[in-house]
């Protein structure tokens, strides 16, 4: 082979180049990585098995929020209930938990009051094509004040310990939710990469009118994912019951931005239609890490705020500076 025919075949091989999301998750390791060494160093504390166990612990709630925010933003959508829904679904379960005594029929009530706020959420904006924005928002401020009814603006101390174990036993220095989550994980991602439903959440995201047009029934699968994001926010009312042995109406308060803050920095889009929950769970890691770490350094609680402020406006002007790269 001659020289010239060897340089037009290397020419013609092509190169291998690294997408934005896997480049996002390298970029996110490496900063968990350096957040972790730097509130080590801050911290001696920072690296003990009981801090471990008490950041996992803190988390778990964002978790299970974070990937039901991840199925809801591949639609192009937003959910600002999922907070005041934590507090309404918890109030549903231990109420139910109190009157009869079943910790089984409380949590099924948790869950399912949390599905009744996220098809709510689904019927208004997938049916009615109302904005998510204003219809969540609508539901922030209703499912909130259900808590407050329900509790009657006090808390309610639970001590049955069925229905505490999800968020309050650990096994040595690692708490039993952390497995939980694990397999929520575990399932959610068969449920988006590997079922009809999770195309058709991608295919919602993309392009909404072709998908309609192709007959996958765009509407219906935004109904399916809100109530899919209410489940989990059932889910975690239980760990947050669990986690402080009592029923608050202002529990999850603020969890929302948490929330959407963990899921754009773990790169899926405002826009819908690109992301994973891998992203999800290293932005919802990191998040953590960070919080964790400002906490545990003694930072002041008006400046941790500001730093979250921060946060969701760096990872929102990151998506848009993101999307307009791609639209040029």
């Amino acid at each position: 082979m001659t020289s010239t025919s060897t340089a037009t075949a290397n020419m013609r091989k092509p190169k291998r180049t690294i997408d934005s999301l896997t480049l996002r998750y390298f970029v996110l390791i490496g900063l968990i990585v350096i957040a972790s060494i730097g509130f080590g160093i801050a911290n001696e504390n920072f690296y003990s098995l009981t801090n471990v166990g008490i950041l996992l612990r803190s988390i778990t709630v964002l978790f299970l929020l974070s990937m039901g925010m991840t199925f809801i933003m591949l639609t192009g959508g937003i959910d600002l209930s999922v907070g005041s829904n934590v507090a309404f679904a918890g109030g549903v379960g231990v109420i139910t938990l109190t009157s009869t005594g079943s910790a089984f029929l409380g949590f099924a009530a948790a869950i399912f009051a949390g599905m009744a706020i996220g098809a709510l959420n689904g019927f208004f904006i997938g049916r009615l094509k109302l904005s998510a924005f204003m219809v969540t928002l609508a539901t922030f401020a209703l499912a909130r004040g259900l808590a407050l009814v329900i509790y009657d603006a006090t808390s309610i101390n639970v001590s049955n310990s069925t229905f505490l174990w999800l968020g309050a036993v650990s096994w040595g220095n690692m708490p039993v939710v952390i497995p939980f989550v694990v397999l929520v994980f575990a399932g959610l991602s068969v449920l988006l990469y590997k079922t009809t439903f999770g195309r058709d959440t991608y295919a919602a995201g993309s392009n909404f009118a072709t998908a309609f047009v192709l007959g996958r029934r765009p509407e219906r699968t935004l109904v399916w994912v809100y109530v899919l994001s209410g489940a989990l926010a059932g889910l975690s009312a239980i760990i947050t019951v669990g986690r402080v042995s009592s029923g608050q109406p202002w529990a999850g308060l603020y969890l929302e931005f948490d929330a959407i803050t963990a899921v754009i920095l773990g790169g899926t889009s405002l826009f819908g239609g690109r992301g994973k929950l891998l992203g999800t769970i290293l932005g919802v890691l990191l998040y953590g890490i960070i919080i964790n770490g400002l906490v545990l350094t003694g930072t002041n609680p008006y400046l941790q705020s500001l730093i979250k402020g921060l946060i969701l406006l760096g990872v929102v002007l990151l998506d848009q500076f993101t999307q307009r790269g791609k639209a040029a």
